[in-house]
């Protein structure tokens, strides 16, 4: 063994663990820690504390695998002893969610009616309008479109609560 590889063994020997994992990830600082922990007594005192952490992990053999645990808690955002407003009353309409594709001379309707099966949607055309309602448990949908031309059905398909319908254009 050579003089100077004596050296850095005792030099080692000498630091902390925080202070060679500090030399090693950036060379020469861990002098920079060696110094700062003389002349502070609360960062000794922490990195003395992490030092005893690290090797009593490495005594118990360390796992990489972290330990996750699960909890929930539920809270109402309603103070106690107030009620709570209706949601969503059971008479009230409401507007689906609708997308309209121009497809030169075929319009793409698809509107979004969760919960209504295929047998309660109603579909009418009135003048230049296409008009979709639907009715069913405590769920009311309806929907007007104006149309660039009186238009029919050419394809429908209701699938998972989305109605996708190809008009084309009537020449009735």
């Amino acid at each position: 063994m050579k003089k100077d590889d004596r050296k850095t063994n005792e030099t080692e020997d000498d630091n902390s663990v925080v202070e060679s994992v500090v030399n090693d990830v950036l060379p020469g600082m861990g002098n920079l820690v060696k110094n700062l922990r003389k002349r502070s007594p609360e960062l000794d005192q922490k990195i003395r504390e992490k030092e005893q952490e690290i090797k009593k992990r490495l005594e118990e053999g360390y796992s990489p695998e972290p330990t996750v645990t699960h909890s929930v808690k539920i809270r109402s955002l309603v103070p106690p002893g107030q009620k709570k407003a209706e949601e969503r009353p059971e008479n009230k309409t409401i507007e689906p969610i609708t997308d309209i594709f121009n497809e030169g001379n075929l319009l793409r309707v698809v509107i979004e009616m969760p919960g209504v099966t295929m047998e309660k949607i109603h579909i009418a055309f009135d003048k230049r309008s296409l008009v979709i309602s639907a009715k069913e448990g405590g769920k009311r949908y309806k929907k007007e479109i104006p149309l660039p031309w009186h238009g029919k059905v050419a394809k429908e398909r209701y699938q998972n609560g989305i109605l996708e319908l190809v008009l084309e254009q009537n020449d009735d």
